[in-house]
Order: structure tokens, then C-alpha cells, then sequence
């Protein structure tokens, strides 16, 4: 019994372990390099207008070809930040939540335990 339950607590002390810091892995680092192609076009535009659009659609074709397919962004027009959700493949499957520091490229990410939705 007692090798029974060290198995299990084992087990999910491994299951809780992440592979990659929160947001480094393959599919994080693609996404946030997608978002920052996006957040240069805001500073950019920010730049040139002296204030930002007031949605990311106007941004092209000026400052940006088109839009990434993902992630899906939520953009804030009064700091020009964005921000994005998504779920890494195995073995981190933790729902992660990434948030643009203001229009800067400096991103601030953590696991969330719970699923929630979305988008």
C-alpha cells in the first residue's frame, strides 16, 4: 500500500512539473513573436499619429501586411497593449495567460490552473 500511494504522489509531482518556464515553450515563443510583429506596428503608428488606432484592423496595410492568424489578440487602445491565451501542447497543458507591458515588447505570462475560456 504504502509503495501505492509514493507511486502516486510521484507521479504527480511529476505531472505538475513544467518542461519550459511558463510561455518559453516552441508554441509560446511563435505566438508572442506573431504579437510583437503587431506591437511594433502599434508603435509605429503610435509614432507617426501621435496616439493609437482605436482597433489593429488599422493598422494594415501602413504598418502591417495583415494581421497573424494567432493568437488571438486583445488589444487595448488606451495603452496600445495587447494580450493573448493559449494552451501549450504535452506535457504543459496548463491554460497561459500572456499580457504585453504596456505597447512594449515585454511580456508577462503565468499558468493558470483552471481552464477558462478562451477567448
Amino acid at each position: 500500500m504504502r509503495a501505492i500511494i509514493a507511486v502516486f504522489f510521484a507521479a504527480a509531482f511529476t505531472a505538475s512539473c513544467s518542461v519550459y518556464p511558463v510561455a518559453q515553450d516552441p508554441d509560446g515563443l511563435a505566438l508572442r513573436r506573431n504579437a510583437n510583429e503587431v506591437l511594433m506596428a502599434l508603435q509605429a503608428y503610435h509614432r507617426d499619429k501621435g496616439r493609437f488606432p482605436p482597433a489593429l484592423a488599422e493598422l494594415v496595410p501602413a504598418y502591417i501586411p495583415r494581421l497573424p492568424d494567432s493568437p488571438p489578440l486583445h488589444y487595448r487602445a488606451g495603452d496600445g497593449s495587447l494580450s493573448f491565451r493559449y494552451i501549450p501542447t504535452w506535457p504543459q497543458l496548463r491554460p497561459v495567460w500572456c499580457s504585453s507591458v504596456g505597447d512594449s515588447t515585454d511580456w508577462r505570462c503565468e499558468e493558470h490552473l483552471l481552464l477558462t475560456r478562451l477567448n
